[in-house]
């Protein structure tokens, strides 16, 4: 019995490390950070974050908490993710005009224009998120957790040719991480805990660049009015970067029903580096390679310290992840109800602006001015039976972005989350045991008002998102 239990401890630790070579994607939340509950935690909307008795995912959202787990336990979770994205609304040009596509009259040279009507499709996504945590007790002072999660992550895909391709085409934030935790426990009461994080994160950018339009917006060319919306230049970059991160907490028993706790995952310095490449047609080419005066080239003269290259640099973005602090306190009721409440902040003051530079210049800096956020979950549990578990909470979300800078790479807003789900104890295999949760996103209907900067040829928007998401988690948690 001893060596099949072994066996066990060995494939759900090989679980949790295998979920580093599985595809991570985004299951969103405010910003672009992703809850890091397990399939219980989703059930409860995130209520208690990992105090309920025996929860392995405290290995990462509060190290203390692994202290008064009472034996090994592993587990695996799956999450699948819909979210959907919708745009609607108008986008214009520098001078006003409705975004079309430009085209000079080779005899005459006069512009023609034919607006573009494509709302973008359905800029969101569906994606599978794998997480697994393993806490293992020393001995009465000390455990020991591991776990691999997603703590960051947003995606927005839009249709290539549509009236906001200024703004937004592709975007893909993705960040794995793997990481160790300790406990100690003081006495029966309290105890403290800490781990790193080593992660890794990609992130990919696509939009098109309308040169004409910015080099319109050059006080060095004297403001000439070139007409919008000519040619072809979607700029893609793809950058990654690998970093370490630590965090902390305490946990506090004041008596046999009650659990606080408080977590804090301090900020994550991430210098993402990589390449960007230009996909140009002959005449957004031209602009870019042709000298025309003085041996510099037309976006040369507009802004003078930038080059592009059609053909690709080196290029770099800083994307730190915001510092954030939980308090979570659980109260057992009986021995069938337990409930869970947490709130979350989130520091999300420190993410400026997204920068782009190559060769030590700036590309673009794209402001965006995020703010601190809060989020605020109640959920809990209700033993059926001794094997069967229900649970359902519901959490608030805010979102970090002033309307001012949104746009449709994350068009974000305020979102509730409710949330149902189930445990059940497999007696065939003691100690095994099944989790299922469904989560709905409510997101507000947000407004996307916003301009470009003049390096993307000054578009602007005047139009909403609608955004609604679910996640479905299915989790399986051996106790030895």
């Amino acid at each position: 019995m001893k060596h099949n239990k072994q066996q066990v401890l060995a494939f759900f630790a090989l679980a949790v490390l295998g979920g580093l070579t599985v595809a991570a994607c985004p299951v969103q939340a405010g910003g672009f950070m992703t809850p890091t509950a397990n399939t219980a935690g989703w059930g409860r909307a995130f209520g208690g974050g990992s105090l309920f008795r025996n929860d392995p995912s405290a290995a990462f959202n509060n190290p203390a908490a692994m202290a008064f787990i009472d034996r090994p336990v592993s587990q695996f979770t799956l999450n699948y993710a819909n979210i959907d994205i919708k745009y609607k609304g108008s986008a214009y040009d520098y001078a006003g005009n409705p975004a079309s596509i430009t085209v000079l009259d080779p005899d005459t040279g006069l512009p023609t224009s034919t607006p573009r009507t494509g709302d973008g499709g359905q800029g969101g996504f569906e994606a599978w998120a794998p997480t697994g945590f393993t806490v293992i007790p020393i001995n009465e002072r000390f455990a020991f957790g591991l776990s691999q999660v997603v703590p960051m992550g947003a995606r927005t895909t839009w249709d290539e040719d549509w009236k906001g391709r200024d703004f937004a085409v592709d975007t893909k934030i993705e960040t794995v991480g793997l990481t160790g935790s300790l406990s100690f426990k003081v006495n029966d009461q309290f105890s403290i805990g800490g781990g790193g994080i080593l992660q890794h994160t990609t992130g990919f950018v696509s939009q098109n660049v309308d040169l004409y339009a910015a080099a319109a917006q050059s006080p060095d060319l004297g403001y000439t009015p070139f007409p919008a919306g000519q040619g072809l230049a979607l700029m893609r970059v793809k950058v990654d970067n690998t970093s370490l991160g630590w965090f902390a907490g305490m946990a506090w028993k004041p008596t046999s029903r009650d659990t606080l706790g408080l977590n804090y995952h301090a900020k994550i310095k991430n210098k993402l580096e990589g390449k960007y490449n230009i996909y140009a047609d002959a005449l957004s080419r031209d602009v870019m390679t042709t000298p025309v005066l003085d041996g510099k080239t037309l976006v040369e003269l507009a802004y003078p310290g930038l080059h592009l290259y059609p053909g690709g640099a080196n290029a770099s973005a800083q994307l730190d992840i915001p510092a954030n602090a939980s308090l979570d306190w659980v109260h057992q009721f009986s021995d069938r109800l337990t409930l869970g409440v947490s709130a979350t902040w989130t520091q999300w003051s420190s993410f400026k602006a997204l920068t782009l530079k190559s060769e030590g210049s700036t590309l673009v800096s794209i402001p965006y001015n995020y703010k601190n956020t809060w989020m605020y979950a109640l959920g809990g549990d209700y033993k059926l039976t001794d094997d069967f578990t229900l649970r359902s909470g519901v959490a608030f979300d805010q979102t970090p972005t002033p309307n001012s800078t949104r746009d449709p790479r994350i068009p974000d807003g305020d979102r509730i989350f409710a949330s149902l789900g189930f445990g059940y104890n497999i007696r065939a295999v003691p100690g095994l045991s099944i989790d299922g949760a469904y989560s709905r996103q409510f997101v507000e209907t947000v407004k996307l008002k916003t301009k470009n900067v003049d390096r993307l040829g000054a578009a602007s928007l005047d139009g909403k998102a609608q955004l609604k998401g679910e996640v479905l988690s299915l989790g399986a948690t051996y106790a030895f």
